[in-house]
C-alpha cells in the first residue's frame, strides 16, 4: 500500500535526523497535539509553528544519534485518502532511552503525496 511506503520514508527520514526532509512529510494543514512536556499539561502545534521547533530540537540533537523505535498498535483506512494509527514509540539519544511516548497520527494524501496531518502524543508507561 503506498501509504506504507510514505510512513516507512517519513519514519527513515526521522531515524535520519535529516530536518528539511522531515518538515517535508508535514501538512500545511497539520495540527499536533503533544502531552508529554514538564512545564505544561500540553501543546498545540500547526503547520509552520512545529517545522520550525522541529529546526530547534534537531539542532539540540545534533551529535547525540536520536533515535525513534515505533511499535505499531492498531491503524486503519478510515477514507480512500487517510490512514490513522496507533503507536508506541521509544525514543533514544546516544543509545539512552529517553521516554516512550503513545501516539496516534493521521496520515493524509495531499497533491504532493502522503503527509502527516494530525499527531497526537503523551508519556506512556
Amino acid at each position: 500500500m503506498e501509504v506504507w511506503d510514505a510512513i516507512t520514508n517519513y519514519r527513515t527520514d526521522l531515524n535520519l535526523g535529516d530536518v528539511e526532509r522531515i518538515n517535508g512529510w508535514v501538512s500545511d494543514d497539520f495540527i499536533g497535539y503533544f502531552g508529554y512536556y514538564n512545564d505544561v499539561d500540553y501543546r498545540v502545534y500547526r503547520g509552520q509553528e512545529y517545522r520550525d521547533d522541529n529546526v530547534q530540537t534537531f539542532i539540540g540533537y545534533q551529535g547525540k544519534n536520536p533515535t525513534f523505535e515505533y511499535n505499531d498498535l492498531t491503524y486503519n483506512l478510515r477514507k480512500h485518502d487517510e490512514l490513522i494509527l496507533t503507536a508506541t514509540i521509544d525514543f533514544y539519544l546516544e543509545g539512552q532511552k529517553q521516554t516512550t511516548v503513545l501516539t496516534v497520527e493521521v496520515f493524509k494524501k495531499e497533491t504532493t503525496g502522503w503527509k502527516l496531518y494530525r499527531q497526537h502524543m503523551e508519556h506512556y508507561g
